[in-house]
């Protein structure tokens, strides 16, 4: 971690600490998520004719919930984006989006609970769909103190690609995040010393189903110094891009959202290093800002 400040910028340096903090202590580790899951609670209320909704609960659950949240959200801004297109077709000379994002997260929550109360008493819940990241000797650990597979000895795994983690970098329990593997599913990923995850399936012009996947998970967020938009609401980007000879595989791609994916065009260029550094530049080749890490 020594070199790490002077790397990272300080949402990803944050991070870093907080996945040494996980990983040294899987034992205290556990033991703080199981409080936090002992002491949850959800409270609505109204007041004066102002509703509040209140509540906490551990990180493998509030990240099931944001994804949940964040795909009903998304439904929401697409059928603002909708009418506003339409307006436009019909000939105003401008459409702003009927409503705020604050707006529609909660309309998008609304929609939700009424989404719930539509389906039968008996109804069976859908597969988990939340995406953990985890490396092999992680898991292989948490298996192990799960007394679910021998303890084998410690693999030597950079400290840096060491990861118990959602796509979008809500740190989880290691043993929480098995336990939900044991009950979801397992895909492997397999990666280079730098980090990069490997080709998966054929060329293709957009990434596409797990080749797309691969690519979000090299970073939690935009790649762009000082983007602070989450991974899930970016583009697949081609690093090198395809009409200048890049290939859609997941070692030439990165997380980047649409206003930043633009800027591309005017001739910046985005590389990652062997350490799994991602680095910016303008156009006259000097570099934008700190760097970005998965």
């Amino acid at each position: 971690l020594w070199g790490s400040p002077r790397q990272l910028q300080y949402s990803d340096f944050h991070r870093c600490v907080r996945r040494w903090e996980l990983l040294a202590d899987t034992d205290g580790a556990h033991r703080d998520a199981e409080a936090v899951h002992e002491s949850r609670h959800a409270s609505l209320r109204e007041r004066a004719g102002v509703g509040y909704l209140a509540g906490q609960g551990g990180a493998l659950d509030t990240a099931e919930m944001q994804e949940i949240w964040d795909a009903f959200s998304q439904a929401e801004f697409m059928s603002d984006a909708d009418q506003a297109t339409a307006l436009v077709e019909a000939g105003a000379p401008s459409a702003p989006l009927p409503r705020t994002e604050s707006q529609r997260r909660w309309d998008a929550l609304m929609a939700i609970f009424r989404t719930a109360a539509g389906q039968p008493v008996d109804a069976k819940l859908p597969e988990p769909t939340l995406n953990i990241v985890m490396d092999i000797t992680t898991f292989e650990a948490a298996l192990a103190e799960l007394d679910l597979a021998p303890r084998l000895g410690e693999m030597p795994t950079p400290f840096e690609h060491r990861r118990s983690e959602t796509v979008s970098g809500v740190l989880v329990d290691p043993l929480q995040a098995v336990q939900a593997a044991l009950l979801g599913h397992v895909r492997r990923v397999v990666v280079d010393s730098a980090g990069n995850v490997i080709d998966l399936g054929r060329r293709r012009r957009l990434f596409t189903g797990a080749a797309r996947a691969a690519v979000m998970l090299h970073s939690p967020r935009c790649i762009w110094p000082g983007c602070a938009t989450p991974a899930g609401r970016c583009d697949a980007d081609h690093t090198h891009d395809w009409q200048h000879g890049g290939v859609t595989a997941p070692t030439n791609g990165g997380p980047m959202c649409p206003r930043h994916d633009r800027h591309k065009n005017g001739g910046y260029r985005v590389r990652r290093d062997a350490t799994g550094i991602w680095h910016t530049y303008r156009p006259d080749g000097s570099e934008i800002g700190e760097a970005s890490a998965a």
